[in-house]
């Protein structure tokens, strides 16, 4: 196809401007423009215009009839329209990856990834959408950063909006990102320390794993092969999804000069594209293989969602299978049961023919994590990766004792977990503690007799209680849903509801704050961490019996008091 062809509506206008100029030459300018500068027509017509009027004598000064967009500004995503040329948006950066791609029959190297609009505001929901750098812009595109985007330009493919960064987009830093631009030097980080940050990278390490792997097209156009694997050094080791070839064998010691780390879910991952070099690497003093492989070995409480190549083992508490319709119609079968280690409890799941025992010993090899209940927990594809151990590393675990204690500190600062036991003093009953509806759906609570995803409901009645408990340092929700707080309360719903008619709901609430507050409260369940902050789901709950003359004593005695 000819530039005249390929940019007849954009040379038409331009014609009636400057009706002397050739149209060939016009369509060349236009050409250039987007194969030199990566300026789209549109954005590029007003400066075509101004050259052909030079060249042409036509007055410049001029008003022209040229459709120049004005600029537009806004806040969402969801104010875009398909055809917005020059969008001025504040944004977050959430990853920035830099790949070779074949732009009008050339390689040329232009950089993708995601980011987020409404970024000042933690509290409320941020849409997430994909861009292309078409304009070399990660020294101001860092990842975690927030910046303004002036002059950028809307895509749209598949009925998928995405944001295009050409060279004439100004890209102001409203605040600077935790990440990094691509190293100048090539001093490596420890693979611990890679694993903080969200930016350009330098790493040596030791090939773990690297097997071969496609990654479907969002369009649906085909598949683009990858290679995923791991390295380690002493420091630990992370995954990684190399764009580009890979040809190191498991053992290999290599060098990394210019990977990026993105965060998959809530796990650091290296991505390699095509400008990251990648040789081997001599140093003799470098952990071996088998020294590496040890150290790798992770416990439950350590699982995070979007983990890979996890290496575990395990004790089984319970298993069961079920089957279920797929998409496409067939029968599916999943196998799935509650797992143990001295650290804690968590799922797993099997997609292939696995019947253990309970109580039998397990070793996991190559599993991955995904969230079940707000929790991670692993899964397993294939009987390869599960080893029968007939030398368990530990005594059997007893899984009606088995609650692992864990400070109120340590869960707010690390993960989600479950079976895990702690306490804190009460600081807060919070006011909808008591009777509540819930959406008979999806069992999300009502606000208003509505749901927010089915609307208008005539509610199911539930019994929850909550509270915020506090160990001087830091505080969690902790929240019991009907048996617990049933337990806990000393009589069934029925008996709340019954109560909550006689003295309503605040007497209620009141009645609990006087019970709890300033108490000791000791808890057995499991947690959820995430931006929000931790809240713990409570199986039982447990206040602390203290004689009053007792607590009375040890205030006089901390303060030096006599009688």
């Amino acid at each position: 196809m000819s530039d005249q062809t390929t940019y007849a509506n954009q040379i038409s206008v331009v014609k009636e401007e400057c009706p002397e100029a050739d149209d060939e030459e016009i369509g060349k300018e236009f050409a250039r423009y987007e194969k030199d500068f990566l300026i789209p027509p549109e954005d590029a017509l007003r400066s075509v215009i101004r050259k052909f009027q030079t060249a042409t004598g036509a007055d410049v000064s001029g008003v022209t009839s040229a459709p120049v967009r004005e600029e537009k500004s806004v806040q969402r995503f969801s104010e875009l329209e398909s055809d917005d040329r020059n969008v001025t948006i504040e944004v977050s950066v959430i990853s920035y990856t830099p790949r070779t791609q074949m732009v009008r029959g050339e390689e040329r190297k232009i950089a993708f990834g995601w980011i987020e609009d409404n970024p000042w505001e933690s509290s409320s929901e941020s849409v997430r959408w994909d861009y292309k750098d078409w304009g070399d812009k990660g020294k101001t595109l860092v990842p975690g950063s927030i910046v303004r985007l002036e002059g950028a330009s809307v895509n749209e493919w598949n009925d998928k909006k995405s944001l295009n960064i050409n060279r004439t987009t100004r890209v102001t830093v409203l605040k600077e990102g935790g990440g990094s631009e691509p190293p100048s030097g090539d001093e490596p980080l420890a693979i611990s320390k890679a694993s903080e940050i969200e930016g350009f990278v330098n790493l040596v390490g030791r090939v773990l794993s690297a097997k071969k792997d496609v990654i479907v097209r969002r369009d649906g156009s085909g598949e683009i092969p990858v290679v995923r694997g791991r390295i380690a050094d002493s420091s630990g080791s992370i995954g990684f999804l190399s764009w580009k070839e890979f040809d190191y064998e498991e053992g290999a010691l290599i060098k990394i000069v210019g990977a990026s780390v993105r965060k998959f879910r809530d796990t650091p991952e290296i991505n390699i594209n095509d400008g990251t070099v990648i040789e081997s690497y001599h140093d003799s003093s470098f952990p071996e293989m088998d020294e590496l492989s040890a150290s790798t070995e992770v416990s439950i409480a350590n699982l995070r969602n979007g983990m890979r190549d996890v290496s575990i083992t395990l004790q089984v508490e319970n298993w069961n299978q079920r089957t279920f319709d797929a998409e496409d119609g067939s029968k599916r079968v999943v196998r799935s049961g509650d797992v143990m280690d001295p650290s804690g409890r968590c799922r797993l799941t099997a997609w292939c023919e696995f019947d253990p025992k309970p109580g039998e010993f397990i070793r996991i090899e190559g599993g991955r994590v995904q969230f079940w209940q707000g929790s991670p927990d692993l899964v397993v594809d294939n009987i390869e990766q599960i080893v029968d151990l007939s030398d368990p590393p530990w005594k059997s675990i007893d899984p009606d004792e088995h609650w692992v204690e864990v400070n109120l500190t340590e869960i707010v600062g690390g993960g989600s977990r479950r079976g895990i036991k702690t306490s804190g003093t009460v600081v807060a009953v919070r006011a909808d503690s008591g009777i509540i509806e819930r959406c008979p759906e999806c069992r999300r609570v009502l606000r208003d007799g509505s749901c927010s995803d089915h609307g208008p409901q005539r509610g199911q009645e539930d019994l929850r209680l909550r509270f915020v408990v506090d160990n001087g340092i830091s505080n969690a929700s902790l929240l019991m849903s009907r048996e617990p707080s049933e337990d806990f309360l000393g009589m069934d719903m029925e008996g709340v509801m019954g109560e909550i008619s006689t003295n309503g709901r605040e007497g209620f609430v009141s009645s609990l704050r006087s019970r709890t507050l300033s108490r000791t409260m000791t808890v057995l369940g499991r947690t959820i961490v995430d931006e929000q902050g931790a809240m713990i789901l409570a199986e039982s709950v447990e206040l602390e019996k203290k004689d009053p003359r007792e607590s009375a004593g040890n205030v006089m005695e901390r303060w030096g008091v006599s009688l």
